[in-house]
């Protein structure tokens, strides 16, 4: 529900190029844990840390919900981009 506030960062959501060597550079860590069912939905934690300049903040962490997953790899796979990570 896009009204319900929101505990991390605000983005612009446009597509842009951002280059990050994840083998090398250890600048942006993801741990997606604390699986929660509540009622009908799946609820994930999914906690950052960062010292990449687009972070606002060094560490945070939000709650999502399985079907933002869902969305987010579609969005991936359609994306030549990604071609081979997902």
């Amino acid at each position: 529900h896009q009204s319900d506030a929101v505990d991390g960062p605000v983005f612009d959501l446009r597509p842009r190029a951002v280059n990050v060597d994840l083998q090398t550079d250890a600048t942006l860590q993801v741990d997606i844990s604390d699986a929660l069912s509540e009622r009908d939905k799946v609820k994930f934690t999914v906690h950052t840390k960062s010292t990449l300049p687009n972070f606002k903040q060094n560490e945070f962490s939000v709650v999502r919900q399985h079907e933002e997953f869902i969305w987010l790899h579609d969005s991936f796979v359609e994306n030549e981009d990604y071609a081979g990570y997902i």
